[in-house]
């Protein structure tokens, strides 16, 4: 077994140069950049939440303020700057008082804590340390951030406008009704120019401290202007300084006064070519027409045609009495020169007026065609009362000499006109209602029967007939029933159309001895066939039984017939006219007859007869 022997060796260390001032140093450096780099964390977290110190807004300092806290500095220090007034100024007389506010200026609070926040906050470490230590030495001020909205500096405005501006006003004549020709001057308006405007406000709103701003202001000129009318108002004086004169040719003078002239003058205004208003004195038309009304009543004279005859023994038409020319004031063109002379301030004017030529002129009667007899008729009346006879005569007198001119249309009744006490007519029966009455013009249906009978013999264009209620026997005399025409004024007519190129010249004749009344057509031969059928009679109706009617004023015991009895029944003529083969009118001529009874008239307290006894 082997011995284990200890022994201790003792090795001595080299010798080297001495370390432990560098390393001391190093540890030094160390510990102290530990401690900037945790004094800078320590930092950073101080502020985490807060404006670093050195910043400030608008020169208040907000270092270690809060975001919040900085929002409320800055909307006290906006509300100081949004506060200022800016007075508005127009013409050194008018002025008005806003806020910057008021006018539209905002402080952008958030955006401007942002500003405030984001020094010494640029994300690099060292670059926001650098910051960090700057401040200290150069302190950082940020400026409020405003925004400007011009919306309510230009409602303002607008509002300011309503106020400041005045339109100008036009020069104006004005004529009194004494005559007298006055003058509204002229006068300039006023408006707010708010395009000029709204910078200078701007302007103000950001500039330092009260401002005051005069307001651009335009004169408004006016469209007429007092020199404009000074010579329409020479003109209407001198127009209303004496009458104004209207003459007509051989036909007189009329005046109108100047207090009359001057409320029929109006002072229009009207543009000219180039748009500019223009002041002028016109006359409306219109009023002229009162005194246009004395003219016509006095000057003017309808035309009248020549009365004609033709003489059957010499077959020659002949003038009874000359044509004469009409003449009438020409209104329009008065009216015309009258408003022109006014409107040129003359005196008076000449009146136009025109000549009316007749329709038949007694120079020229071969033009009328009238060379024969074309067609004729006569009725019988011999035996009617003696008022009944001269009505008949007064009113066939109406139609003696008519014309009718080629393709009119002849109406009886205008041409007969008023059926009055006053025109000659006395009473006699007609036919009214479903009575025989006496009224003043019966017998007149005699007349319009016989010219439509010739109407239709002639084989004229039949318009408008309308028969009897009943059967007159007058109408059934030497004729046929059916061919009768009743008229009463002014709806139940009698007419016919004169369808040849030619005129009709229609002659009546009387004769009171005879009881006839006869109408002749004279014209242009047509050569017209004419056939009238024999009438075709149906629906015979017997009348009643007599009726008897007391009348007071009749002695007892008289017994008078006023109307006779007479059967009913439809009838139907037919015509047809031709020339050649040719047909031209074809007529169906129908008249419905109503029956009538006997009708007495008796006196007070009469035995009325019975019926008759039946075989």
């Amino acid at each position: 077994m082997l011995n284990q022997i200890s022994r201790t060796i003792k090795i001595n260390a080299p010798k080297h140069p001495s370390l432990w001032l560098p390393l001391l140093f190093v540890a030094f450096t160390g510990g102290v950049l530990v401690l900037l780099v945790f004094a800078m964390l320590v930092y950073q977290l101080i502020f985490l939440q807060r404006a670093y110190p050195g910043v400030s807004v608008a020169g208040l300092d907000v270092g270690g303020m809060t975001r919040p806290e900085i929002m409320s500095a800055i909307n006290t220090l906006g509300h100081e700057r949004l506060s200022r007034p800016i007075t508005i100024r127009v013409d050194n007389n008018q002025q008005w008082t806003f806020t910057g506010q008021q006018l539209g200026m905002q402080v952008d609070v958030v955006a401007t804590a942002d500003l405030a926040f984001a020094v010494g906050r640029q994300g690099n470490l060292l670059a926001d340390m650098l910051t960090h230590l700057s401040l200290y030495s150069r302190p950082v001020d940020v400026e409020p951030l405003f925004r400007y909205d011009d919306g309510p500096t230009t409602a303002i405005l607008q509002q300011l406008s309503q106020v400041v501006d005045y339109p100008p006003r036009d020069a104006r004549l004005q004529i009194g009704p004494d005559g007298s020709v006055e003058v509204t001057l002229a006068q300039r308006g006023r408006r707010l120019h708010i395009g000029a405007t709204r910078p200078l406000i701007e302007a103000a709103i950001f500039g330092d401290g009260p401002q005051v701003i005069d307001a651009f202001t335009q004169q408004v000129l006016p469209a007429i202007d007092t020199a404009d009318v000074a010579p329409v108002q020479q003109q209407a004086r001198q127009l209303l300084s004496q009458p104004f004169v209207l003459q007509v040719e051989d036909g007189g003078t009329w005046q109108i006064l100047p207090a009359d002239l001057a409320s029929l003058i109006t002072v229009a205004e009207n543009n000219d070519d180039s748009g500019k208003p223009v002041v002028s004195l016109q006359l409306a038309p219109e009023k002229l027409m009162p005194y246009f009304e004395q003219i016509i009543t006095a000057t003017n004279t309808l035309p009248q045609d020549a009365k004609l005859y033709f003489n059957e023994e010499s077959n020659q038409l002949e003038v009874i009495e000359p044509s004469r020319n009409g003449r009438e004031l020409d209104v329009a063109a008065a009216q015309q020169l009258v408003t022109a002379a006014v409107s040129q301030g003359a005196h008076g004017v000449n009146l136009p007026v025109r000549t009316i030529l007749p329709r038949v002129s007694s120079d020229n009667l071969d033009s009328l065609g009238i060379t024969a007899n074309v067609a004729e008729a006569t009725s019988y009346f011999k035996g009617s009362s003696a008022g009944r006879m001269h009505n008949i005569e007064v009113a066939a007198s109406k139609f003696n000499g008519v014309l009718v001119p080629p393709g009119e249309i002849f109406s009886f009744n205008d041409n007969l006109g008023e059926v009055t006490k006053e025109q000659g007519y006395d009473e006699s029966l007609i036919i009214f209602g479903n009575r025989t009455t006496l009224d003043v013009g019966g017998g007149v249906c005699q007349v319009s029967t016989t010219a439509f009978r010739a109407a239709l013999f002639g084989g004229f264009e039949l318009v408008e007939r309308w028969a009897h209620a009943y059967r007159v026997s007058w109408y059934e005399t030497n004729s046929a029933p059916g061919l009768d025409a009743t008229i009463y004024t002014p709806d139940v007519d009698f007419r016919f159309r004169n369808d040849t190129d030619h005129y009709l010249l229609i002659q009546t004749e009387t004769d009171l001895d005879e009881g006839t009344v006869t109408f002749k057509f004279f014209g242009t031969p047509t050569n017209r066939e004419v056939e009238v059928s024999e009438p075709l009679i149906e629906n015979k109706v017997a009348p009643a039984p007599p009726a008897y009617e007391e009348v007071s004023n009749l002695p007892a015991g008289t017994i008078k017939q006023v109307d006779w009895a007479i059967e009913g029944m439809d009838v139907t003529i037919n015509r047809v006219v031709k020339i050649d083969d040719r047909v031209l009118h074809e007529d169906k001529i129908v008249s419905h007859y109503q029956p009538w009874r006997a009708v007495y008239q008796v006196g007070a307290g009469t035995r009325i007869p019975g019926p008759p006894p039946r075989n």
